[in-house]
């Protein structure tokens, strides 16, 4: 391939590839960012609609709640009087809010007001007196009937769960039959817990969610988007598609889904965001959808509002940024290759030419030069051309004439090697003649040197008996000298234990004096504490008698009516008084059970503390009579150890004397052996010498030989050179 085509293709491989991939990096970081907004703008619309379903769901739960926290106070409403009163308030809901289908009361039994019995089945209340009563709209009005199967598992989630947890709970959507129509609804249910902490009941209501499908009707942020509504139990709520409203997602989201409808369950009920993209063939297009979860109230399970846009919207900024950026950068190419064209043309003609001049350079003719043209890098490689054909010319002749002068030299070199290799071969005759001599020598000292190390061996053996002996006779004369010290403290300590000894005889008698009257001080409090029982034991009985009389005192003040609430007030005082009295009385009574099973405790021990400071004390007598004892064995051992110590002091220093005299005959032997060493050595490395001389002369004689005939090989081609320098033409 000739250099023009292939300069034409490396620009256009460049071109292309320095055009293509900063365009697909443009593409890739603006698609990204396309689909980055439109996720947070289909996030956040889907936020705002979900919080406006939100906030309607909240106001019906915290109307629940509010009936909720009215109904807990119901012991200050007369019990005559309580049906009746949040019965009127209960349907007064059902009837002024237009949302509110039905609303219901599910008291325990005997949980409203005790007398179940006196109520039995009328209105609101079934055969035992229960209040379970049900309010629901009809052509009629507003109908009261006694609610059933609420107890039932499966059936009755707004009742039991509330019961089980003590939480609010929202129901996914239902249909429900009310006066012969199905009405599409929700529950919203709260727990009555009394002031005492007591479960009563639970309140809900029926609210219907048309007003969900009419928001997510209203959702288009883009043309051809679609929205809907889940509820955590896995119904739709609200759907682009009405047919699909109040049916599980399993069995109606599959063509919408498909295979991400599992992961799509599990984030609804988790509450978790979600996106997907997937082909809806009921609206024959590819959507985008992200689901965003909502909560309602405290401790209900999350809702979720999906939004779908199709992808096409997406990327139709995308593909427009696409074909204006691929029509720039094709432009920009042929520009690019229509100049990468001139400029090859422009530089193989000069290239062409030279290789014309070169090729007759090749063939031996150093007469052709070549032509400057320019005065760039060609014209620059012209010249240098030139001019290394004129070296190349001086080369030549030069080396003609050295040729000639070589041959004659090796000649005279080949005869002055022929000589020098008959005088070598006479010197390496002398030198092995002296190695031979030599090696003799070495072995003899070595001879010399092995007995004198056998000599000094046996005298370091001796040296070291010697060092034993004297380190065994210091080591006895340090052990008796330090058990002799021993022996004198021992003796010290046991005189000075004799008086710690009588100090702690004489300490066991105050100890046991001072627990036995410890003992009868506790004894004397233990009585005490059995009066204090006695008197706490009145106080817990008048608080009794106080507690019945504020109750008495209340049931006159409510029977008193409006002049008889001013009474009311301090009767509920003293109820409050006596209650808290008894609670307190309750924890004295507590506290001194405790303090005298610890008294009565505390006097078992004392008693055993008594037994156990008269073991001591015989103990103590004891120990002083052995240490009489031991203190007499003490001085005799004493005595004994101090002959033992000046023995073996005498001991040691013979041992010294012995020492130095063996330590002298080592360091003479050491000298001996080294002198030895020296004089092996000095014979090694004469030995060492003659066998390198040996082996140097041995290398000389082969290298004159080789030299020799590199004198005659050398000859013969300078004489090939010659012939091929003839070849070149320089004039």
């Amino acid at each position: 391939m000739k250099i023009g085509v292939k300069f034409f293709l490396t620009i256009a491989v460049l071109n292309l590839t320095g055009t293509l991939i900063p365009l697909g990096i443009i593409l890739n970081l603006n698609h990204k960012r396309t689909e980055e907004l439109v996720n947070n703008e289909i996030s956040n619309l889907s936020a705002e609609q979900a919080l406006i379903i939100k906030t309607w769901l909240d106001s019906h739960l915290a109307a629940v709640r509010a009936l909720s926290q009215v109904m807990e106070r119901t012991d200050q409403i007369p019990a005559t009087d309580r049906r009746e009163l949040f019965s009127l308030m209960v349907s007064a809901t059902v009837e002024s809010e237009a949302e509110v289908i039905g609303a219901a009361m599910i008291w325990e039994p005997n949980g409203l007001d005790d007398i179940d019995a006196e109520w039995a089945d009328t209105p609101g209340a079934d055969h035992t007196g229960r209040f379970t009563p049900y309010w629901s709209k009809t052509r009629q009005g507003v109908q009261v009937e006694t609610l059933v199967g609420y107890d039932v598992p499966g059936e009755g989630e707004y009742y039991l769960i509330p019961k089980q947890t003590g939480k609010e709970l929202l129901t996914g959507p239902f249909l429900y039959p009310i006066d012969g129509v199905d009405m599409f609804m929700a529950t919203v249910s709260a727990p009555i817990i009394t002031r005492n902490g007591r479960f009563a009941g639970v309140i809900t209501r029926d609210i219907g969610v048309e007003v969900i499908q009419e928001q997510v009707e209203k959702i288009q942020p883009y043309p051809g988007a679609v929205a809907a509504v889940y509820s955590n139990s896995g119904i739709v709520s609200g759907h682009f598609d009405t047919s699909r409203l109040g049916k599980r997602i399993q069995d109606s989201e599959q063509d919408i889904a498909g295979d991400y409808l599992p992961d799509l369950i599990r984030a609804i009920q988790q509450g978790e965001t979600f996106r997907f993209t997937t082909y809806v063939s009921q609206l024959k297009k590819e959507m985008r959808f992200i689901s965003v979860p909502f909560y309602v109230g405290e401790g209900i399970a999350p809702w979720s509002m999906m939004v779908g846009i199709p992808t096409s919207v997406i990327s139709a900024p995308l593909y427009r940024s696409l074909w204006v950026s691929i029509f720039i950068c094709g432009g920009m190419m042929v520009f690019v290759c229509i100049g990468a064209v001139m400029m090859a043309h422009s530089l193989s003609r000069p290239i062409a030419y030279t290789m014309g001049v070169l090729k007759d350079i090749a063939g031996g003719d150093l007469t052709q030069h070549v032509a400057i043209s320019s005065k760039d890098e060609l014209g620059d490689l012209a010249r240098y051309i030139n001019f290394t054909i004129d070296q190349i010319q001086s080369l030549v002749t030069a080396i003609k004439q050295d040729a000639e002068t070589l041959s004659q030299t090796g000649i005279e070199l080949a005869t002055n090697m022929t000589q020098t290799a008959v005088s070598i071969d006479q010197i390496t005759a002398n030198i092995q003649s002296i190695n031979s001599q030599t090696g003799k020598q070495v072995e003899s000292v070595k001879s010399t040197d092995e007995v004198m190390g056998q000599v000094l061996d046996n005298i370091g053996t001796l040296n070291r008996q010697i060092e034993k002996q004297t380190d065994c006779v210091s080591q006895s004369s340090s052990a008796v000298e330090q058990m002799l010290a021993n022996i004198q403290s021992v003796t010290q300590t046991l005189i000075s234990s004799e008086g710690n000894i009588r100090e702690l005889s004489e300490a066991s008698e105050r100890g046991r004096s001072g627990l036995q009257e410890v003992s009868t001080n506790i004894q004397e409090i233990a009585r005490e504490s059995a009066g204090l029982l006695e008197i706490n034991g009145m106080m817990e009985n008048i608080a009794s008698q106080t507690n019945l009389l504020s109750m008495n005192a209340a049931i006159e003040a409510a029977h008193a009516g409006e002049a008889g609430k001013g009474f009311a007030v301090v009767a509920e005082e003293i109820r409050k008084l006596a209650e808290s009295s008894s609670e307190q009385s309750k924890i004295i009574s507590g506290v001194l059970q405790k303090i005298k099973e610890s008294i009565d405790h505390i006097t078992n021990s004392t008693e055993k503390a008594l037994g156990n400071f008269e073991a001591i004390s015989n103990g103590v007598q004891q120990v002083s009579d052995q240490e009489t004892y031991i203190r007499n064995a003490m001085t005799e051992q004493e005595q004994g150890s101090a002959h033992i110590y000046e023995s073996i002091s005498s001991l040691r220093e013979i041992s010294g004397e012995v020492q130095k005299s063996a330590h002298g005959m080592l360091e003479g032997g050491r000298e001996v052996l080294q002198e030895s060493q020296t004089l092996e050595q000095i014979s090694g490395e004469i030995n060492s010498g003659m066998q390198e001389m040996a082996v140097g002369a041995e290398q000389i004689d082969t290298a004159v030989n080789r030299v020799n005939d590199i004198s005659v090989e050398n000859k013969q081609k300078i004489e090939a050179l010659i012939r091929e320098v003839s070849r070149f033409k320089v004039t």
